[in-house]
């Protein structure tokens, strides 16, 4: 009875012993996964750790490089208002001078062309005295519109309307010549006293006043009593008050009002003393000249 009960225990006993070795062997299995798990998770959050720290760092760094970008652009902004005013200020003073450049060059330029006609006129001026004849003497030649022996067979009438045409054309280069031609070749015609004044106003517009007077003065001289004489006499004074010669003008300007009282020369040379402050009257105990400058 005894073998028999062990027997059967032991019959009972047996399929217990792999079971337990079976769960022995799955614990230690898990005991094992579970080390790898914490294993895993410790190297995962030491190298979340090192990634949040890179993280931080670049952060860190975007930050202070953007305040850097910052202050290195305020600083620009900063610089350029310190030089918008200077670099304004520097561009007005080089288009102020390039104007004023321009104008000197202007000025220059007419200065040149002034000089150009000048030279022309002294040659078209000399060539008037080279090729005009001497002055024929009081008297000579025949009265009227025939010319002296030996003058171009130019009739007085055409000689003297092509001059006044150039002359009101402003032709001044070709009008001179032919006013100077007529007086040489027809000095006894009526017309003569006028060829003279043009030929004095010829001179007065060219601003040659000296030259202006002195045939002027010859209308006063040759032509006392001509239609042109008072223009002549008012037209002497301001060439003479043009030249600077004061009283020399006045003696004309009043010699004017006196010989000629109701003439329009007379109305403007009392304007013309009155512009210069003084009476219309001569001075006590000074005669008027009117044929000397």
């Amino acid at each position: 009875m005894p073998r028999r009960l062990l027997f059967l225990f032991l019959l009972a006993a047996l399929p217990a012993f792999p079971v337990a070795k079976e769960i022995l062997q799955i614990q230690r299995d898990i005991a094992l996964l579970q080390d790898q798990v914490r294993n895993l998770q410790s190297a995962f959050d030491k190298q979340l750790a090192v990634t949040q720290q890179l993280l931080n760092q670049n952060l860190d760094a975007n930050n202070q490089l953007s305040n850097r970008l910052a202050v290195l652009e305020k600083s620009l902004q900063d610089q350029g208002k310190v030089l918008v005013t200077p670099l304004a200020n520097t561009n007005a003073r080089v288009d102020a001078l390039a104007g004023q450049v321009q104008g000197l060059r202007d000025t220059l330029d007419e200065m040149n062309s002034r000089l150009s006609r000048l030279q022309q006129q002294m040659v078209d001026i000399k060539n008037i005295v080279s090729s005009v004849p001497a002055p024929a003497a009081p008297g000579a030649g025949v009265p009227g519109s025939t010319a002296p022996a030996g003058a171009p067979a130019v009739s007085a009438e055409k000689l003297f309307s092509d001059a006044v045409r150039d002359y009101q054309g402003g032709n001044f280069t070709m009008a001179g010549p032919e006013f100077t031609a007529y007086i040489q070749q027809y000095p006894n015609t009526p017309q003569a006293a006028e060829a003279q004044y043009y030929l004095g106003d010829i001179f007065y517009q060219q601003k040659q006043y000296d030259q202006a007077a002195e045939a002027f003065d010859q209308v006063l001289e040759r032509y006392p009593e001509g239609p042109r004489t008072p223009d002549a006499q008012y037209k002497k004074g301001m060439s003479l008050l043009n030249q600077g010669k004061r009283d020399a003008a006045a003696r004309e300007f009043r010699g004017v009002i006196s010989k000629f009282p109701d003439s329009t020369a007379a109305s403007a040379a009392k304007e013309a003393l009155r512009n210069l402050g003084l009476s219309a009257r001569s001075a006590p105990g000074k005669a008027t000249k009117s044929r000397k400058k």
